[in-house]
């Protein structure tokens, strides 16, 4: 009874230890060590079968160019044939406007003075409606039809 008793004592004493003597804090980790060769390429693969064909995609885009333009205080009405239903109903219309000789465009709202001074109003099946605050000389618009999908 005397031995296990010793036995069961010194079994629980290394147990401690062995838990209480290791931390994560104990060392610093050692440098890394090279990579290793790669391996051999392996056999490639059987070649799947084709898919099927996609969606054609959409790049229904129209310009449409109104030059030397001048604008009066008010409604100022783009007969626009080409904006369709398709388009009014499912698509996109961008208007863009550049004075005369200028090197850059701008899009519509155009702003002065913290005042806006043309902007769409309407848009509408085969026209556009800008509205302006004041009145604009010599300006060139610039309307992108674009067809939705």
């Amino acid at each position: 009874m005397k031995t296990l008793a010793i036995i069961f004592k010194s079994s629980i004493i290394a147990l401690i230890l062995v838990l209480t003597s290791c931390s994560a804090e104990d060392g610093v980790d050692g440098i890394n060590g090279i990579n290793g060769a790669n391996g051999v390429q392996g056999v490639t693969g059987v070649t799947g079968a084709t898919g099927n064909p996609g969606q054609d995609g959409n790049a229904n885009v129209v310009s449409v160019l109104f030059e030397n333009q001048t604008l009066l205080i008010g409604d100022n009405v783009f007969d626009i044939p080409e904006l369709t239903q398709e388009i009014f109903d499912t698509g996109l219309v961008h208007v863009y406007a550049t004075r005369t000789g200028s090197s850059y465009w701008e899009i519509l709202p155009i702003s002065s003075g913290g005042q806006i001074v043309i902007k769409v109003h309407q848009i509408r099946v085969g026209r556009v409606i800008l509205r302006t605050t004041e009145e604009v000389f010599d300006v060139v618009f610039k309307f992108i039809l674009v067809e939705g999908n």
